[in-house]
């Protein structure tokens, strides 16, 4: 009598199988239930991925042959295809990204613009050197009291004397410290004194002057240390813009991987939603003949839920969308509305080993902030020896030498030629000696230089324990991933028998069993778990491609590696 019963159940079973195929799922749960959790916008791509969900079931066999085959799941064949009819699909690779990001990222163009205004600064420092044009003039009308007869004659009783005077020249400051300056001086006077002849008259006196320093300031080692901190400075510039680069780069990358990601979860769970909404259809199906009210409930409520994690894997895929857009700024990837942005580079499934100590010695050679760091205690050498020169006292050497003409009725041009015709030169030299009492200014910079300089070194050992932290986290990140991604795949592999043999199960108990009840919950659950365990392997295949980008990151060779890449 059971096993006649049981006969009849499966009988029903086949039957209301031929009942499905012939009225094309008529009695199942409209497509419209998955738009409801969303606005009218997005109709389209939902209705776009419950036609890609009908593929999905054609195309089973083949994808999962496809699986075994190059370690990805049946997820991968779908991320590249297009989800909305209405937006353009802009197929897109990684290396294709991070070209577009160097070319047209807002974020690089600024860390771009450091080195050239840095290099400013060199032009800057050696303009210090360059000649200088001056004019200067001056117009004097005195009118003083006497008190003496000398300085005007007897019967004058104010002195009053008209100068106009101007000078032009050249000067310079040398590369070894020195002042140089080449002067013409021209001048006009005439005043009331009798002592005064000619008047009025003319003057003209050319002048070539010298200073030299012989202790604090000499030298063109010292001269030029503004220069050499000027070129350091830029190449520190370099440094940072090659780390800001990469980290960009690197933001890029996950971002890529990121939108993949959103992408390939958006069909697991139309994926899960799917089964969910099959057990429904089925359950619906045979509610007058032996499916309970209970497991109806249960199902519809895993499906209620289901479309909820849908709406949020579709927000998902936008943001990641977005914010791949704001990182790259590529007036190709336009705007969501009308452009749609489809990965198509596929996760790398390479397994290769990682010398840590051949990392390491890569990373100390090419990470920028190892260099920068070197660069840093060059400069604060030079600051040092700058600051031990300043501690001596001023002493320097004064020369000069000059022509000088004269002539009447204040014809200037006359007393030029004068200097010349009738002229003899004439010269100075003195010294110049000068020091602070007690020289604290000097003697605190130079403290103060030389502390910044250990600083500086022990900055350095920071940044080596820094880099080989950052590298050893990373290898380890790359072997950790490797075992990683075998371990999810496995996973993913006994959650689909799991679940294939809790279908098998239910699809042979009576409906209105307590077992079957039980089972229903445990497939329900098993569409949950094998759900989260193709999210955890697909996002193990991104952390394993992530880990490689940050690998190269660590060691400091992204930039170099991407650029030859997209030469």
């Amino acid at each position: 009598m059971h096993r006649l019963s049981y006969t009849i159940l499966v009988l029903a079973f086949v039957s209301t199988s031929h009942l499905v195929a012939q009225e094309q799922y008529q009695h199942a749960p409209p497509a419209k239930s998955v738009v409801t959790v969303t606005d009218s916008y997005d109709t389209e791509l939902y209705d776009r991925l419950i036609k890609t969900s009908e593929n999905v079931a054609i195309e089973d066999s083949n994808l999962k042959q496809q699986a075994r085959k190059f370690d990805a799941g049946w997820w991968q064949p779908l991320v590249p295809r297009s989800l909305r009819r209405n937006a353009q699909g802009v197929q897109i690779t990684l290396e294709q990204t991070l070209y577009e990001a160097l070319a047209n990222s807002q974020q690089v163009k600024v860390f771009k613009q450091l080195p050239p205004i840095r290099q400013t600064a060199i032009v800057e420092a050696d303009a210090a050197f360059d000649w200088n044009a001056f004019i200067d003039t001056q117009w004097d009308d005195s009118s003083d009291p006497i008190g003496n007869t000398l300085t005007a004659g007897p019967g004058i009783g104010r002195f009053r004397d008209h100068n106009l005077s101007g000078s032009a020249g050249l000067r310079k400051r040398t590369r070894t410290g020195g002042q140089l300056e080449l002067s013409q001086r021209f001048g006009w006077q005439d005043n009331n004194s009798q002592f005064f002849v000619p008047a009025p008259q003319g003057t003209s006196r050319i002048a070539l002057s010298f200073t030299q320093p012989l202790m604090r300031g000499r030298g063109r080692w010292y001269n030029r240390s503004l220069i050499c901190l000027a070129k350091i400075d830029h190449n520190v510039a370099g440094d940072e813009f090659s780390r800001q680069l990469q980290s960009h780069l690197l933001e890029v990358s996950r971002a890529y991987w990121a939108t993949y990601l959103e992408r390939g979860v958006l069909y697991q769970k139309l994926r899960t939603y799917e089964r969910a909404n099959e057990i429904v259809k089925r359950l619906k199906l045979r509610r007058k003949i032996d499916a309970p009210a209970s497991q109806i409930q249960a199902a519809e409520a895993a499906l209620a839920d289901r479309r909820s994690d849908l709406a949020r894997a579709m927000t998902a895929v936008k943001n990641a969308e977005a914010r791949l857009r704001t990182l790259v700024n590529s007036p190709s990837f336009g705007e969501y509305e009308e452009f749609e942005l489809i990965p198509v580079d596929t996760p790398s499934f390479e397994i290769y080993p990682v010398d840590m100590q051949l990392s390491l010695a890569e990373a100390i050679q090419q990470r920028p902030e190892v260099q920068q760091t070197i660069r840093q205690i060059k400069a604060a050498s030079i600051r040092f020896g700058m600051a031990k020169h300043e501690l001596m006292p001023v002493l320097n050497l004064i020369t000069s030498t000059y022509v000088a003409g004269l002539a009447a009725r204040g014809d200037v041009g006359q007393a030029w030629q004068n200097q010349f015709n009738q002229g003899e030169p004439g010269y100075s030299v003195g010294l110049q000696f000068e020091v602070p009492l007690h020289n604290r200014a000097a003697r605190a910079r130079s403290r103060r230089r030389n502390m910044e300089l250990h600083q500086l070194q022990h900055q350095y050992q920071v940044t080596l324990n820094t880099v080989k932290l950052e590298v050893q986290v990373a290898v380890r990140e790359i072997e950790t991933s490797q075992r990683e991604l075998l371990s999810k795949e496995r996973v993913v592999r006994a959650r689909e028998m799991q679940l294939n043999q809790l279908v098998k199960r239910w699809e042979r108990l009576p409906r209105a069993d307590t077992t079957t009840n039980l089972v229903l919950d445990n497939i329900l659950r098993a569409q949950e778990d094998l759900s989260r365990a193709e999210f955890e392997y697909l996002q193990a295949q991104i952390t394993y491609n992530l880990a490689q980008v940050n690998l190269k990151k660590a060691t400091g060779s992204l930039f170099q590696h991407q650029t030859a890449n997209t030469k």
